[in-house]
């Protein structure tokens, strides 16, 4: 559980054939955005996509891809949506944090983990997600 991230947009720059370093993409299974898989484009909203599953995974403790149920695997932008639906939001908390967290906070960074997961059109720019993980983390010093 220790997540890397990395940005995709450099493996474009070099041309096919120049150098012996690939250009083709490569990422972990529900990591890569959704439009990658159609289009084969490289672009500042699958960064944020990548990063909000990152961010859904810090935040549930979870894999990415729920394999576990292999009759019908789960995202977690999926399963968290579900819950929210249904009106249990702190079900998704990891439960290694033994509810010592801001609710608030973590309503929050889950909100925008699932922004940035949403469709391409309306994902938040970089800048806009790190202003709410900011304020995410003055609810949850002022909740201390």
């Amino acid at each position: 559980m220790e997540p890397k991230l990395a940005d995709f947009g450099l493996s474009r720059v070099i041309d096919i054939g120049v150098s012996h370093v690939s250009s083709e993409v490569r990422g972990t299974f529900g990591y890569v955005d959704p439009e990658y898989r159609h289009n084969h484009r490289v672009n500042a909203a699958g960064d944020v996509y990548s990063f909000g599953m990152v961010l859904l995974q810090l935040l549930s403790g979870e894999r990415a891809i729920n394999i576990m149920n292999t009759a019908k695997p789960m995202s977690l932008d999926k399963m968290a949506s579900l819950l929210i639906r249904e009106g249990n939001v702190l079900e998704f908390a990891d439960p290694r944090l033994k509810g010592e967290y801001s609710v608030d906070a973590f309503d929050l960074c889950l909100k925008l983990a699932l922004s940035c997961t949403g469709h391409k059109q309306q994902r938040p720019s970089m800048e806009q997600v790190v202003s709410r993980l900011e304020k995410a983390l003055e609810i949850s010093m002022r909740d201390d």
